[in-house]
């Protein structure tokens, strides 16, 4: 067995054990995610084809040729497809004519077990004159067809991604693009290849065997690892805020550090008609534009949101950014980042020592916490404590 069909047996098998793991584990079980186990498992047999065939294995049991013979490749694009619409949750998936991409693989279906069935099975005699020539067109019409529906399929899947304004709000889904870029990659280079053999170029037929394995093994791995990996982020993170709405993992320091809430609501009209008395406090804890802000962080956890912007903030205040860094600065020494951080940083290390989020992966915790990106969390962190996540981890554990 050369290193071709080799690696085409291992990434079919582990394909295989892949969409299957998807298909019914608990754990990974959504919508979105039975579309890329079926995505797997069909490139797995596409594979898994491949390498009978190279071993002459249909050629031994013609009878099971027919496996071989529909062209599955109608069926990848359309689950890849739905993979995508579900993941960014745009309306086209509601569309009930989408049924109608699934045409090309039953007509393939049909046309192939025709054919079968008479050569390979004997079980009838289609009499009809030219009848090569027709069974002839109608398969090269198969083959261009698949060509132009996977073009068509990764062109229309591009526009609706570009549309999509998920992708911006939710940073977890921007490897989508990356995802189609891959995928859009592979079809042109599958088709590409196919053309350079059918056009018989003075090239090694061993080499355009290899790269598509290569190329299909690799893009398996590639997306099990990211779909799998980001999956369970997304879970971790459910989890984590299901947990956080139950407990208040920031306490108030002390009594004095955060106006009583009914005592807040109190001088609410004052605080807003009264600018004088504000200014009185203006670079002091006891600023009311303070308090309220604290009041925001310490019992709205508004730090939570990895959106949160200096204007959000003086909006909800009724102030300027300006006056809000000011107020900032002068109380805590600190920019209004670097003040907001220090919250997320604080439950970051409240929830590392809190055995109840131990299964939980830090990344999941830093981003429920507030943190836009991982480089930002560890950054922000390592600033705060001197120490990388997993190394405060580790000292406390």
């Amino acid at each position: 067995m050369n290193f071709i069909n080799l690696l085409l047996l291992i990434s079919a098998s582990q394909g295989f054990i892949f969409g299957l793991v998807i298909l019914f584990s608990p754990l990974f079980r959504s919508k979105a995610n039975n579309f890329l186990g079926y995505s797997i498992l069909i490139l797995s047999l596409l594979m898994l084809n491949m390498f009978l065939d190279n071993i002459g294995f249909f050629k031994t049991y013609p009878k099971l040729k027919i496996i071989d013979d529909i062209e599955w490749i109608f069926l990848f694009p359309v689950t890849f497809f739905f993979y995508i619409v579900t993941l960014i949750a745009h309306d086209v998936k509601k569309n009930k004519k989408l049924k109608w991409l699934y045409a090309p693989i039953v007509l393939s279906i049909i046309l192939n077990m025709s054919v079968n069935l008479e050569t390979d099975y004997g079980a009838y005699t289609v009499a009809m004159k030219h009848k090569e020539y027709i069974f002839s067109l109608l398969f090269d019409l198969e083959k261009l067809g698949y060509y132009t529906f996977n073009l068509l399929m990764g062109l229309w899947l591009y526009i609706l991604i570009q549309k999509s304004d998920i992708l911006d709000k939710n940073s977890q889904l921007k490897w989508v693009k990356s995802l189609w870029i891959l995928v859009f990659f592979m079809t042109l280079i599958w088709i590409i290849l196919y053309l350079i053999r059918d056009e018989n170029f003075n090239i090694n037929p061993d080499i355009l065997k290899g790269i598509l394995p290569i190329g299909l093994s690799f893009f398996i791995y590639w997306v099990f690892y990211n779909g799998i990996y980001r999956l369970k982020l997304v879970t971790d993170r459910k989890e984590i805020l299901s947990i956080l709405n139950r407990k208040n993992l920031i306490h108030k320091n002390s009594k004095t550090d955060v106006l009583d809430k009914n005592k807040l609501q109190g001088k609410k009209t004052e605080m807003f008609n009264d600018i004088d008395m504000v200014s009185s406090h203006t670079f002091s804890k006891s600023n009311l534009y303070f308090k309220k802000l604290e009041s925001f962080l310490y019992d709205d956890y508004i730090y939570r949101d990895p959106n949160l912007s200096r204007e959000v903030v003086a909006e909800k205040l009724n102030i300027s950014p300006g006056y809000l860094s000011q107020i900032i600065n002068a109380v805590t020494n600190n920019n209004f980042t670097a003040y907001i951080n220090s919250f997320r940083v604080e439950e970051v290390k409240k929830m590392i020592v809190n055995e109840e989020f131990d299964k939980y992966s830090l990344l999941a915790i830093g981003l429920e916490a507030g943190f836009k990106s991982k480089t930002t969390f560890y950054s922000a962190f390592k600033k705060e404590t001197g120490l990388t996540p997993s190394e405060f981890k580790s000292r406390h554990k």
